[in-house]
């Protein structure tokens, strides 16, 4: 917003990112978050200067486009439209520019976006995004869908999170044991049996729906271990793309794969949240990154 720069915090600023495009750089006790305006997305997390969140080899940090890493939203479908055609895979909340409305020291912003021309040619409904990014001890966001118009919608949405993993072979999934989910990968493990954490063995694209409010992702390559808690989020979506399809991907060379996996808190399918006019969805996800691997 004009003139909002005189009135940041000290630990809030405005920084640009490898492209050129806006971003803000949030600072405590020597952890930073940088959130890009462009679809609001959480870029970078340095925890004791090492990177919590992955990013691809070859990011392209484009005016209207995500960067494969970090943590892109997705809004308000999930994947690929159902009617197919050209719409944009995930929505288009990711491609949109998002303005600064709030900034305090915690230090947190909350970034908004609203509907538009372009959004209601593309899905024809009038709403309010926000995102709030709280930088503490631990890494704090939340997203929330306003239906500013007279009738109920229903919508998809995730925090599409990319986390680094230093070796994908050795990380695991926690607490999603003997939760029911649907395998989209093209070419999956073969079998595995559910009631075990989750490892990375093959391609992996699974869909949890009834998920608990607590995972964890450890992560013994690079000696830490991350707990994800959420509220408001009944899915969760476990991604690696393998060798295969990491080579028809955009900005990611060859052994991209090996060096992260997506945990997605989200509501999809089944799971797609219906809001009434006036009334609003809120999702939060905290991050705590500890060191050790159990």
């Amino acid at each position: 917003m004009p003139g909002m720069d005189e009135r940041l915090p000290a630990n809030v600023r405005r920084d640009q990112d490898p492209g050129g495009r806006d971003l803000l750089r949030l600072e405590h006790e020597g952890d930073v978050v940088e959130v890009a305006r462009c679809g609001a997305q959480v870029l970078r997390w340095l925890r004791a200067g090492k990177d919590v969140l992955w990013t691809a080899s070859q990011p392209k940090y484009a005016t209207g486009q995500p960067v494969r890493g970090g943590v892109p939203l997705v809004f308000p479908w999930f994947g690929d439209h159902p009617d197919g055609g050209k719409l944009p895979a995930h929505g288009f909340a990711r491609t949109q520019t998002w303005q600064l409305v709030h900034a305090n020291d915690t230090p947190e912003v909350v970034l908004e976006c609203v509907d538009d021309d372009a959004t209601r040619a593309m899905w024809p409904h009038t709403f309010r995004l926000r995102l709030s990014v709280v930088l503490g001890a631990k890494l704090r966001l939340g997203l929330t869908i306003e239906n500013t118009g007279a009738a109920p919608f229903t919508c998809e949405q995730a925090l599409h999170t990319y986390f680094a993993v230093g070796d994908v072979h050795s990380a695991t999934v926690h607490g999603l044991e003997g939760v029911p989910c649907t395998e989209q990968a093209s070419a999956p493990e073969a079998k595995w049996d559910p009631k075990q954490p989750l490892h990375f063995r093959a391609e992996t694209d699974r869909i949890f729906q009834g998920v608990p409010d607590r995972l964890e992702l450890r992560a013994p390559a690079l000696s830490r271990t991350i707990v994800l808690q959420t509220t408001g989020a009944q899915s969760a979506i476990v991604w690696n793309p393998w060798p295969a399809k990491t080579a028809r991907l955009s900005q990611m060379a060859p052994g991209d794969w090996q060096r992260f996996c997506c945990i997605e808190s989200a509501n999809v399918r089944a799971q797609a949240v219906t809001i009434a006019p006036g009334e609003s969805h809120a999702l939060s996800l905290r991050l705590d990154c500890r060191d050790g691997d159990d």
